[in-house]
């Protein structure tokens, strides 16, 4: 399935690809993409693979005859993948499509965003210090850390006057037989539940923090790469983080807070339950 990570750099446009994708998704991903070309005349894709285990027959068409047929309404396409397969299906797409197309891998996420972004904006000079926070992300866990992580992202972003976004990420957890075919799929009206359920459970924990119009993001896939990705196309300047997840401890960081550490461009603050 496709699901879109939101951007706020106008003709780039991001979707996290999950599982097998089939003809169903394609109908539901293509509009998306025919509106912007509309609105904008060309953009930029920025497509992420993420438990990926390619198309079915009608998926592979769908995908085929779009492309061909919006050739000249794409600057550039970016794909993020972790596998030598996705790498060679992209390299043997170059010489049939008159498009910039580059293959990147998962730690090179940031330069992905910054090539697909490039023909959008403008150079900016060097800022001798750095700037004041903007915005601030908290990835929320529902847990002790994920509360004391927010207090104190919370202090900051009113220190600050920046943007508060919670964000939460419902991991995909669809099993897959030998040929990569759902055994039992996550439907759309399943996935959306549990994303309707975390919404209201973040703005549950905004009123009772007594928070000022915080942003609340839900999105689906596993927890680092989604944070990371959200961060990249929101321009995030902060991530607060509790150093324990609900994954148990992993010496003395939990592997999300860990991966995020070692991978965000921009700055991370890991908040110790004690």
């Amino acid at each position: 399935m496709f699901k879109p990570i939101p951007v706020n750099v106008p003709g780039v446009l991001a979707f996290k690809a999950v599982g097998k994708l089939t003809h169903a998704d394609y109908q539901k991903f293509l509009p998306t993409l025919e509106e912007a070309i509309r609105e904008q005349g060309q953009i930029s894709l920025l497509l992420e693979l993420e438990n990926f285990h390619g198309w079915d027959k009608e998926a592979a068409k769908d995908d085929y005859e779009f492309t061909r047929s919006h050739l000249e309404n794409f600057k550039r396409i970016a794909i993020v993948g972790d596998s030598r397969w996705e790498k060679w299906l992209t390299l043997l797409a170059k010489p049939f499509v008159d498009v910039e197309v580059r293959f990147f891998t998962p730690d090179q996420l940031s330069e992905a965003w910054d090539w697909v972004r490039e023909p959008f904006l403008k150079k900016k000079k060097e800022e001798e210090y750095p700037r004041p926070w903007q915005h601030i992300l908290v990835p929320v866990d529902f847990s002790t850390h994920a509360e004391r992580a927010l207090k104190r992202a919370a202090a900051l972003a009113g220190e600050h006057h920046a943007s508060l976004t919670l964000f939460h990420v419902v991991e995909d957890f669809v099993l897959y037989d030998d040929f990569y075919d759902p055994v039992v799929p996550m439907t759309y009206e399943y996935e959306d539940a549990l994303m309707d359920a975390a919404a209201e459970r973040l703005q549950q924990w905004a009123r009772e923090l007594k928070l000022q119009s915080p942003n609340i993001e839900v999105m689906l896939g596993s927890a680092a790469a989604t944070i990371l990705s959200y961060a990249e196309a929101q321009k995030v300047d902060l991530i607060v983080m509790g150093s324990h997840g609900r994954r148990g401890l992993a010496r003395l960081l939990g592997s999300t807070t860990r991966s995020v550490l070692n991978r965000a461009r921009c700055e991370v603050l890991s908040v110790p339950l004690h």
